[in-house]
């Protein structure tokens, strides 16, 4: 009969379904097994696709030991070997495509193919580069390329970190820091340096108003009327430029300004503040973030809606390092001065 026959075909089937069903259990049972016995392991692989076609590693792993057991000494070598700027540079020009020296020295700038030379001397000797003939383009050798990207993406996943730990280096030795006047630490010198910072604005062309205010905390607050800092993310990276600017001691005040040092990074006065506040008014809203030693306590966060633009921020300078507190009188000195050398701008003290 049909139907007799119809149950015999879907009875064979669900026979077929329940064998691969078990076959299935297995194999998960034995990836199970695998993945236990991996626990204690770091495994890794890599596809990439460039011009030249696209390249795949086979998975590979290492166990922790195998990570930590190499001495120190050598491990801080191979990261040191790469953490330098120029050297980073070149890296990251060649993992594009292969280069000439004289393309590299335009492309980053260099000036003469002997600056080149010298950053690329321990590179090639390490077989991070190679050079397939004498006076041909560079290249990262083959067997290096998955290594070096596997390294700028853990540096990438501590991008945050890293600012932390150069800013705590930066409190450590305050020295460093031109913030001394008569033999101590003159808080005044970073209230100046905040000030100068907001002037840039204004010499752009983008600033009509600064406030000064002194508060009874031993705070004090600039305000200024210019753009207001960029809150949207940094490229790659999932950080604002605002705290890029707050975090990073070689950034200026504003982006698209001249590169001339105003006195103390913005980044350093907030390494120094036991808190510090900024407010963002930009793009029809205001945006707040805090700050701890130069740490930001959350991200930038929108709290409100507005028709100005602007920049404000509040810091409490560390007592630690400064003992005494902003001087009223030196500060209208050096607003008088800066209004006759701005006759445009409207400064105010309060």
């Amino acid at each position: 009969m049909p139907f007799k026959e119809e149950l015999n075909h879907i009875k064979q089937q669900l026979e077929i379904l329940i064998k691969k069903a078990d076959s299935i259990d297995a194999v998960s049972l034995v990836q199970e097994s695998e993945e236990e016995s991996l626990s204690n392991s770091i495994s890794y692989s890599g596809t990439i696709t460039t011009d030249e076609g696209r390249r795949k590693w086979k998975p590979a792993s290492k166990t922790l030991g195998e990570v930590l057991t190499p001495d120190s000494g050598g491990l801080a070598n191979i990261l040191s070997s790469l953490g330098h700027k120029q050297r980073i540079e070149i890296i990251k020009s060649l993992l594009q495509e292969p280069k000439n020296a004289t393309e590299l020295v335009k492309e980053l700038g260099m000036g003469t193919t002997g600056q080149l030379y010298h950053h690329m001397k321990p590179l090639l000797h390490a077989g991070i580069i190679e050079q397939k003939e004498r006076g041909g383009s560079y290249s990262i050798a083959a067997d290096k390329v998955l290594p070096i990207l596997l390294q700028l993406a853990a540096a990438a996943e501590m991008f945050e970190s890293s600012r932390y730990l150069a800013l705590e280096a930066l409190r450590e030795e305050p020295e460093k820091m031109n913030m001394k006047m008569k033999g101590d630490f003159d808080v005044n010198i970073l209230l100046f340096s905040l000030i100068n910072h907001a002037i840039q604005e204004h010499e752009a062309g983008h600033a009509s108003r600064i406030n000064i205010y002194l508060h009874s905390d031993g705070s004090a607050t600039v305000s200024d009327d210019g753009r207001g800092i960029p809150v949207s993310l940094l490229e790659g990276t999932s950080m604002s430029r605002l705290q890029d600017v707050l975090t990073d001691v070689e950034k200026n005040y504003l982006e698209n300004l001249s590169n001339e040092k105003s006195g103390i990074p913005v980044a350093a006065i907030n390494a120094f503040s036991e808190k510090l506040t900024v407010l963002i008014k930009k793009d029809h809203r205001i945006y707040r973030q805090e700050y701890q030693y130069g740490k930001a306590l959350a991200q930038v966060a929108p709290i409100g809606e507005t028709n100005e633009t602007g920049t404000c921020i509040t810091f409490l300078p560390d007592k630690k390092v400064f003992k005494t507190g902003f001087h009223s009188v030196k500060l209208e000195e050096k607003i008088n001065e800066l209004q006759g050398l701005y006759p445009d701008l409207s400064l105010s003290l309060q």
